[in-house]
């Protein structure tokens, strides 16, 4: 059976966007070909696990670029209403009367941004049956040929942008 994908933090998931989608997207094809490939050493006895290093994944076996933008679009509707929770909620605090300085506040956006989206996407990923290594490899892949997959481009960026309008940050 697959181990489940570990959420501490990574020196590469701190702030940029890209390295989010990219971590998203990675995950989703490892657990999925691991889990493939158990099931048919399970089934197939005379299968040895030589065979297995050997075996070129079949296109169900992989995440495909429909999978990559459906996961980039549920991430960016959940961390969108995140954002206008955390809004709402800067808004109260002037209206309040304090007054919290840019920077801290923007500090304090991306942290609550931050934590949101590690719970979002653990969430995403177990309903995609995906993890963040195969997510991530099979995001860059797609967007190494973005005139080829368009769709993930644009759904990729859309999210970057999501993020930067958060982080004060350019990915």
């Amino acid at each position: 059976s697959l181990k489940k994908p570990h959420h501490e933090k990574s020196p590469t998931m701190t702030s940029s966007p890209t390295t989010l989608a990219a971590v998203a997207a990675g995950c989703t094809l490892l657990a999925y070909g691991a889990s493939r490939l158990t099931k048919k050493a399970t089934t197939s006895t005379d299968l040895a696990l030589t065979d297995l290093d050997d075996e070129i994944f079949s296109e169900e076996d992989c995440i495909s670029a429909d999978d990559v933008v459906a996961i980039f679009d549920k991430l960016f509707l959940t961390m969108q209403n995140v954002v206008v929770q955390l809004s709402q909620q800067v808004q109260q605090i002037q209206m309040s009367g304090q007054m919290i300085p840019e920077a801290q506040l923007r500090q304090l956006l991306k942290a609550e941004f931050e934590r949101a989206l590690v719970a979002c996407q653990a969430q995403v990923f177990e309903e995609n049956d995906v993890d963040a290594d195969c997510l991530e490899e099979a995001t860059w892949e797609f967007m190494e040929e973005e005139e080829k997959y368009p769709k993930v481009k644009r759904a990729v960026e859309r999210f970057q942008k999501l993020y930067e309008s958060i982080s004060g940050e350019e990915v």
